[in-house]
């Protein structure tokens, strides 16, 4: 049997140990239109998946030899297995049973006696859950822009490739590129015209390099080449230079002529780096080298490169005093409801006014601030600040409305997180209905069982709870049904083209319409256009944050939005 994306009809994989019961979801998927394989146990069923990658599987619990739990335990490690839906049929129907089925990873749980007409309309609304989510999955690990590995994904190939050259004993190779004055493109041409010169770009580096080489996109401007098995340094090096004399070539955009160049670093393992983290540090670093050294050109590695190195340990020195000497402040960006118009949130957003760089951009400060832990004060600073803030607009008789607080991957790892959003609730006076806490999909998935009971404590406080640029992590339905999830954030990088590209429209509905049957709000992120909130409305989006509304601006410039008298319109936003 073929790979199921070789056919246009869905192919479940039916397992049971009783041969009647076969043939009659045979006979009635089948007459559905569905291919379908069978498996008479756990063992089985594991082959044929882990071969044919069925679309759906439908599984007996109680079998000889694996039966029905252990087999979707196992399965979910299988490639692919994270992302299909697994339906439980079988005669137990007691609870330790139906829990046992969820515990294993089953998506949903029918009782035998089979009633065939709530049966088809369980596997027709699976198969439809499923393919929007696998969709969502692939641009969550995907540039929407060159449909290469983003940084998430490139992250886990680069991961694998160096455990594999570890095994066997080979060098590897990372190339680290960056496009020369690409910023002077976008703001000459426009950015319709810089993204059609990176997606030419990845077609390029995409057709030049080796068969088996792998190509990704970090963001940005920024590219990445992971190319295995390089016999020496030289072999790298003319790599690179293919790849610098491929884009010296001439672009053509929109019937304009365009010259580009970039600036290549290069790490090679396990010399430079002997996990895929250091590697590509040290790749970003010898790419910055070669921008030094006037661009157009390669550089490798050299442990002498350590001046950016110490650029960011100053900058690390200066984010830890930063709180001390009040550098911090908040912007406040508002969500407005689609329906009447009226501003129902307001995401807090912190900026760095450092002393002798000026306003030092969140991308230049966040990351650092995560990975030395100092983002946890911060965060707690952000967090207070923006419930003082919401109380005071309170006090002084505005407009009650939420306001959103970023919280980070670590801050959610801390055991003491309740008591210190309950203190800052306390201290401030804010009900904790006006508090909600934006999450990201793959920080929740960190640490299950704690974060589990964390979310939970946090919800039963009153505290709303949101995803923010959901489908751009984890992105499966499944925690969704675990968390306490109040809203998703529908993440900009689908909003930008939703009215032009039909992937970006398509993703953008299913969320909607996922989220709506799990009875969760949501909020489309970067709206900039009529056309973009027209959309959105169109399809039933509750609310939109982005330009259209508003630049994030200083509290004190949204005292007019938020006044009593001021009646917000859907015609004001636009």
């Amino acid at each position: 049997m073929s790979a199921p994306h070789d056919h246009s009809e869905p192919l479940i994989l039916v397992v049971d140990d009783d041969q009647a019961t076969r043939l009659m979801l045979r006979r009635a998927l089948e007459r559905d239109g569905y291919r379908v394989e069978e498996a008479v146990d756990g063992g089985q069923a594991l082959e044929i998946f882990d071969r044919s990658h069925p679309d759906l599987v439908l599984m007996d619990a109680v079998m000889p030899g694996i039966d029905g739990f252990t087999a979707c335990a196992k399965l979910r490690s299988l490639p692919g297995g994270d992302l299909t839906p697994v339906l439980i049929i079988t005669g137990l129907d007691d609870e330790e049973s139906v829990n046992r089925a969820f515990e294993s990873g089953a998506s949903d749980y029918v009782h035998k006696p089979i009633r065939w007409a709530v049966l088809r309309q369980r596997v027709r609304r699976m198969l439809t859950e499923s393919r929007a989510e696998k969709r969502v999955n692939h641009l969550a690990y995907h540039d929407p822009l060159t449909d290469l590995p983003n940084r998430q994904r490139f992250a886990d190939q680069l991961e694998q490739s160096t455990d594999l050259a570890r095994r066997r004993g080979q060098p590897l190779a990372l190339l680290f590129l960056d496009l020369d004055r690409f910023k002077l493109i976008n703001d000459s041409l426009g950015h319709g015209a810089g993204d059609l010169l990176l997606q030419s770009v990845a077609q390029r580096l995409t057709a030049c390099v080796r068969k088996g080489d792998i190509v990704g996109r970090l963001g940005g401007d920024e590219f990445t080449v992971i190319v295995e098995g390089v016999a020496s340094a030289q072999e790298a090096a003319l790599i690179a230079q293919k790849v610098l004399v491929v884009l010296a070539e001439p672009f053509m955009l929109d019937s304009r002529e365009v010259f580009v160049t970039a600036s290549i670093g290069i790490a090679l393992y396990p010399f430079d780096g002997g996990d895929h983290g250091t590697l590509l540090k040290n790749a970003d670093v010898a790419m910055y080298r070669a921008k030094d050294y006037g661009r157009n050109n390669y550089q490798f590695y050299t442990a002498e490169m350590s001046a950016r190195a110490m650029e960011r340990l100053e900058l690390e020195n200066d984010l830890r005093r930063a709180l001390e000497r009040n550098e911090f402040l908040l912007h406040y960006q508002p969500q407005v409801h689609l329906a009447s118009g009226e501003i129902i949130g307001l995401e807090a957003l912190i900026r760095w006014h450092h002393p002798d760089l000026g306003m030092v951009p969140p991308a230049d400060f966040i990351q650092p601030a995560e990975e030395t832990g100092l983002i946890v004060p911060i965060g707690e600073w952000v967090l207070f600040s923006a419930c003082q803030q919401a109380r005071a607009w309170q006090d002084a008789g505005h407009q009650r409305v939420r306001v959103a607080v970023n919280l980070s991957g670590r801050q959610l790892k801390q055991r003491d997180l309740v008591d210190t959003v309950r203190g800052v609730l306390s201290d401030t006076g804010l009900d904790p209905k006006w508090l909600e806490l934006e999450l990201t999909e793959s920080s929740i998935m960190q640490n299950d069982k704690l974060t589990r009971s964390t979310l939970w404590e946090l919800h039963d406080m009153g505290v709303r709870l949101s995803i923010d640029d959901f489908g751009t992590g984890y992105s499966s339905l499944s925690y969704l049904k675990r968390f306490p999830i109040d809203t998703l954030k529908i993440d900009r990088s689908f909003v930008r083209d939703i009215t032009t590209d039909p992937d970006d429209a398509a993703i953008a509905t299913a969320i909607i319409a996922m989220a709506h049957n799990l009875k969760l709000d949501v909020v489309a992120e970067g709206v900039e256009t009529v056309e973009q909130r027209q959309f959105l409305q169109d399809r039933g989006c509750d609310a939109i944050q982005g330009y259209l509304v508003s630049r994030p601006v200083p509290a004190a410039m949204l005292d007019q939005m938020l006044a009593p008298k001021v009646v917000q319109s859907s015609d004001k936003v636009g």
